[in-house]
């Protein structure tokens, strides 16, 4: 899982050299377990910032929040992340859609305050955040055909 992350974190990285803004995420170091959980509320800034502004603006900034949250994903010791073949199936190979739901992911966890959440409970939690997220017209991101089934689903 962790190498996944890695491997997309990389990938990602080559769409883009360097981000703008959000610099400051770059520079915030995460290696030792407390590192991680100081940096928390940004985490959750950066997924607040996701899933606030529409997909079109600003990619630069929307790519070092991603690439944020995917760092601390990887290296988080208090969470775990699994990514399977129903969230495949719901991002479809676009790197957009698949940085939203780990991004959904992580604001699951970090939102939520009782016992801790199921890989199953984290999965529906980014489900629904990234359904909503691409209902929204505003937020300029073309469903897919399995995001498209849900949202007829909901109606």
């Amino acid at each position: 899982m962790k190498n996944l992350l890695l491997i997309l974190a990389v990938a990602m990285s080559f769409c883009s050299i360097h981000a703008q803004d959000f610099t400051a995420l770059q520079a915030i170091s995460m290696t030792a377990p407390g590192d991680f959980k100081s940096a928390e509320p940004k985490v959750l800034a950066a997924t607040n910032y996701l899933f606030t502004n529409p997909a079109d603006l600003d990619k630069d900034k929307r790519l070092a929040a991603t690439q944020f949250i995917m760092r601390w994903m990887e290296g988080t010791p208090d969470y775990t992340f699994a990514i399977d073949a129903d969230a495949m199936k719901l991002t479809e190979g676009s790197a957009d859609l698949l940085g939203l739901y780990l991004a959904g992911m992580t604001k699951a966890v970090l939102e939520y305050n009782g016992e801790p959440l199921t890989d199953e409970e984290i999965s529906k939690r980014a489900e629904a955040l990234l359904v909503s997220y691409v209902a929204d017209e505003k937020n300029n991101i073309k469903p897919n055909k399995t995001i498209k089934k849900l949202l007829k689903q909901k109606d």
